[in-house]
């Protein structure tokens, strides 16, 4: 099991590092980066709001995950 799990990340860390050109590598990471900054910003924005709303959690959800895919990404190209 634990063989088949390495042998599917060193499938995925080659194919970020040799098969994706530097230009697309920024241009998704810029794009992650950026989508996650929106979504946490939207949702400190809610969280400061003046009406007393509930929280909206998808978009710190959605933030998660963007943050957590760039974070992959990156430890990927390494």
């Amino acid at each position: 099991m634990m063989s088949m799990l390495c042998g599917l990340w060193d499938d995925f860390s080659a194919w970020v590092t040799l098969e994706w050109s530097q230009m697309t590598y920024v241009l998704v990471m810029c794009a992650l980066g950026i989508l996650g900054t929106f979504g946490l910003l939207s949702f400190l924005k809610q969280s400061k709001g003046k009406e007393k709303k509930p929280f909206k959690w998808s978009s710190l959800v959605l933030c998660l995950l963007l943050y957590g895919l760039l974070a992959v990404l990156a430890f990927a190209r390494m």
